[in-house]
């Protein structure tokens, strides 16, 4: 790994470091912020598990782009926060991210300096969120958080994403209910009815299963590799 760190996930003792301080792109590991964003958000009230929305335009264009991890989002729908979250968690579905991003701040603009804002308040170092996905603006296909640019992308440090890692076991330690599934299916009963499998092989069941491996969050990109 180009660079890595290990720490201990109840003390925060760091037992392994290489590189850690190297900004890199952490491509879908960015949704763990996403995922403490709104986590907090259902915490203090400001929206339940059961809530529904509907789909904005930005949301329904970034869904059907078969390139991406995406699961199927139509107008004609409504989605509760539950299905998106769990959609985004597992299989770090782009277009679920952006709509959660919408409900809790208005717009991604609005939620991208909310992110800013909580890394900063977390301690973390070394970090640039430009939108809540960790895809490359240029996949967003004009429709960018504002004051972005077209081809800029999330940057982390190892340390930092330690960090974020560290505060949402913590600060959520409900989010390994999530990120622990190998696979579940979305809209089960429906024509949009898809599997999700989780994209993190090392969870207990999948390809190269490894026994106590609960998940959080794994990332790729052509600029940023793999990730995890």
């Amino acid at each position: 790994a180009e660079s890595a760190m290990l720490l201990d996930a109840d003390s925060g003792k760091i037992l392994y470091e290489n590189n850690a301080d190297k900004m890199l792109y952490p491509a879908s590991m960015t949704k763990m912020m996403t995922e403490y964003l709104v986590l907090d958000a259902i915490k203090s009230g400001k929206i339940t598990w059961g809530q529904k929305t509907s789909i904005s335009d930005y949301v329904f264009k970034i869904s059907h782009n078969r390139n991406l991890s995406n699961v199927y989002l139509r107008q004609d729908e409504q989605y509760t926060v539950r299905e998106l979250y769990e959609s985004m968690a597992i299989y770090s579905a782009n277009a679920s991210a952006i709509a959660l991003a919408e409900v809790v701040a208005g717009s991604e603009t609005a939620f991208v300096k909310m992110m800013n804002e909580k890394a900063s308040s977390l301690g973390m170092k070394n970090f640039k969120f430009v939108n809540c996905t960790g895809l490359n603006n240029s996949d967003l296909q004009g429709m960018q958080p504002e004051g972005t640019g077209k081809t800029d992308e999330n940057m982390m440090s190892a340390r930092t994403v330690a960090t974020l890692a560290f505060r949402l076991l913590k600060d959520h330690p409900e989010v390994l209910q999530t990120s622990s599934i190998p696979s579940k299916v979305f809209r089960e009963g429906t024509s949009d009815r898809i599997k999700m499998s989780n994209w993190n092989f090392m969870l207990p069941g999948l390809v190269f299963g490894y026994k106590g491996v609960d998940g959080l969050k794994t990332g790729s990109t052509a600029a940023g590799g793999y990730s995890f």
